[in-house]
C-alpha cells in the first residue's frame, strides 16, 4: 500500500520545508489504519504517533532497571534538541550504542556473526548487522519498515539468547537517514528495548594510490558511532555534497558551453543516473558518472544515432528545483552507472577529458599530494572526526578492492595492500580498529572468486590487528 504524507520536517533534517514525501509501508493491523476520506492518517501506535505529533517533547522512558544514560545518549539529545527543536530525553536512548561499548565488544566479532542465512538465525550465530543501507543510499528499504523488520529480529534473537542484537545503518556519505532513525528510536524506546542501534555512516575520502594508472584512487570508510545531529559532523558532510553538486554542474555547464548542439542538460544526467532526490549527489565519485554522460552524449552524436535534445539552458541557480528534497518511499537504490563510452579517443572527448580534468581528484606531482575539488582527503576526514566529544571507530569498506590499487593482477601477497592500510592505521588518531570481511556487494563482482575473498580476508588477519565487520549491505537481512 503507497502511502503520501504531507509533513513539514524541521530545519536541519532535510534541506527544504513544507515538501511531500512518499514512504511504502506494508499493510498491518497493528501499525496504523487510513480511510480513504482522509488525508492524514490516524495512528494507533506510538511509533508513529510520537515521530510525527507536533508536541516538541517526547515523554521520558521510565525503567527502573535501567542505568542512568550515557554521555553518549546526553550528548544526542542535546543536539537533537538545537538542530530540531524538539526534545527527546538521554533516557530514550538506552538501545544506542556508544563508541566506547562498540570498541569493547569489537573482539568477539567474527565472519560468522554478520552473515544472515537461516542457519545462523535459528541458531543465535547472526548477532550483528553492520553494515546496511536504507534507500536514503543504496539500500530499498525506508527507515519505517527497516527498524520494524530490525526491532522484530532483535526480540526473537533475545528470546534465544539473552542477549541484544547489533545493528548499524551505514548510509553513504548522508547524515538524514541516521537523524530520522534515531529519531524514531528516541520516540518509542520500548519498541527498541532488544535492540543495539550503532549509528554510523560511510564516508569517502581520496588517497594517494602510486601504483594505480591515476596516482590516486576514492575509497570509503565505515565510521561507527556517530552523533548524526553533531554540528562539526554535519557540516563537514554538507560542505561535502555542496562540493560534489557545485562541481558536477559547473562541469555539465562548461561541457554544454563547449557543445551547444548537444544540449547537455542537468536534468537529463539526473535523470539517466535516476538520482531521484537532491541528496542523490550526495553519491562519491558523481563526476566520473557527469563526464561519462557529456562523453556518451556526443559519441552517439558524433555516430549519427538518433538522441532526443534537450531544449533545457543549464543554469546552476534552477538545475535542481525539479527533484524533489527528500524521498522515502523509493523501492529503487536510485544509484545506477550510466553506460560506457563509445568513442574512446574522439575529439569530443579529449576536449571533454580537458574540461574534466580542471575539476576532477588528481595527484599532483609537484606537490606530492592528491588534490581533491570535490572528494574528502583523508586527513580531513580524521581531523573531522577527531574533534568530536566520542571519538568514533573507523573500519575499511570492502578494504579488498585496495588490491587493485597496488598489486599487479594474480599476486596472493596483498602485502603492499596492508603496508598501505597499516599507514592509514597509523594516521587515524586511535581511530582505524577494523575491516569489512562480510561484504555482500563481493559476490557482484565477476571477477572475484569466494577463494580470492577468503585468501584476502586471512592474510588480513594474520597481518594486521585489525578486528572484523560485516554486514547485508543492501539486501534484506531477513
Amino acid at each position: 500500500m503507497n502511502i503520501s504524507i504531507s509533513h513539514n520536517f524541521p530545519s536541519g533534517i532535510s534541506t527544504g520545508t513544507n515538501k511531500q514525501f512518499t514512504r511504502t509501508t506494508r499493510e498491518k493491523s497493528d501499525c496504523c489504519e487510513f480511510s480513504s476520506k482522509q488525508k492524514t492518517p490516524s495512528f494507533k501506535k506510538s511509533f508513529f504517533a510520537s515521530f510525527f505529533a507536533p508536541k516538541n517533547e517526547i515523554p521520558k522512558y521510565i525503567d527502573n532497571n535501567a542505568k542512568p544514560p550515557s554521555d553518549f545518549a546526553v550528548e544526542i539529545s542535546k543536539n537533537i534538541e538545537k538542530v530540531v527543536e524538539k526534545k527527546i530525553p538521554a533516557e530514550n536512548f538506552a538501545s544506542i550504542m556508544t563508541p566506547e561499548e562498540f570498541r569493547e565488544i569489537l573482539p568477539s566479532l567474527k565472519e560468522e556473526n554478520f552473515i544472515s542465512n537461516r542457519k545462523n538465525r535459528d541458531s543465535g550465530i547472526y548477532c550483528a548487522d553492520l553494515d546496511y543501507q536504507s534507500n536514503f543510499s543504496n539500500g530499498t528499504q525506508n527507515i519505517f519498515d527497516l527498524l520494524d523488520d530490525v526491532a522484530a529480529y532483535a526480540d526473537e534473537y533475545y528470546k534465544k539468547t539473552g542477549k541484544k542484537f547489533i545493528f548499524a545503518l551505514a548510509d553513504r556519505d548522508l547524515l538524514e537517514g541516521l537523524q530520522h532513525a534515531v529519531r524514531i528510536i528516541g520516540s518509542d524506546p520500548e519498541k527498541f528495548k532488544n535492540v543495539k542501534f550503532l549509528p554510523a555512516f560511510k564516508m569517502s575520502f581520496a588517497h594517494k594510490a602510486p601504483t594505480s594508472g591515476l596516482g590516486y584512487e576514492n575509497s570509503e570508510m565505515i565510521i561507527y558511532g556517530v552523533n548524526p545531529f553533531s554540528e562539526n559532523l554535519i557540516n563537514f558532510v554538507e560542505n561535502t555534497i555542496q562540493k560534489r553538486k557545485k562541481m558536477t554542474v559547473e562541469f555539465i555547464k562548461k561541457v554544454n558551453h563547449l557543445y551547444p548542439e548537444f544540449a547537455y542538460s542537468i536534468i537529463e544526467f539526473a535523470q539517466q543516473n535516476q538520482l531521484k532526490y537532491k541528496r542523490s549527489f550526495a553519491v562519491s565519485n558523481l563526476y566520473w558518472r557527469a563526464r561519462e554522460y557529456a562523453e556518451t552524449k556526443g559519441d552517439t552524436a558524433i555516430r549519427g544515432k538518433k538522441f532526443i535534445p534537450e531544449d533545457v539552458i543549464v543554469e546552476a541557480e534552477n538545475i535542481l528545483n525539479e527533484l524533489d528534497d527528500i524521498y522515502l518511499g523509493s523501492e529503487n537504490s536510485g544509484f545506477s552507472p550510466l553506460g560506457t563510452t563509445i568513442i574512446k579517443d574522439s575529439e569530443v572527448n579529449k576536449n571533454i577529458k580537458e574540461v574534466f580534468e580542471e575539476y576532477s581528484t588528481h595527484f599532483d606531482e609537484s606537490q606530492g599530494r592528491v588534490i581533491s575539488a570535490a572528494e574528502n582527503l583523508y586527513d580531513d576526514m580524521i581531523d573531522c572526526l577527531s574533534k568530536e566529544p566520542q571519538k568514533p571507530v573507523l573500519a575499511l569498506s570492502a578494504p579488498f578492492y585496495f588490491s587493485h590499487y597496488f598489486e599487479e593482477s594474480g599476486s596472493k601477497t596483498f602485502e603492499k595492500v596492508v603496508k598501505f592500510i597499516k599507514e592509514l592505521q597509523e594516521n587515524s588518531n586511535g581511530m582505524l580498529l577494523a575491516f569489512e570481511s562480510v561484504v555482500p556487494k563481493y559476490d557482484l563482482d565477476s571477477n572475484l572468486t569466494p577463494d580470492i575473498i577468503k585468501n584476502f580476508n586471512n592474510y588480513m588477519r594474520n597481518n594486521t590487528d585489525l578486528y572484523e565487520v560485516g554486514g547485508s549491505f543492501a539486501k534484506r537481512m531477513f
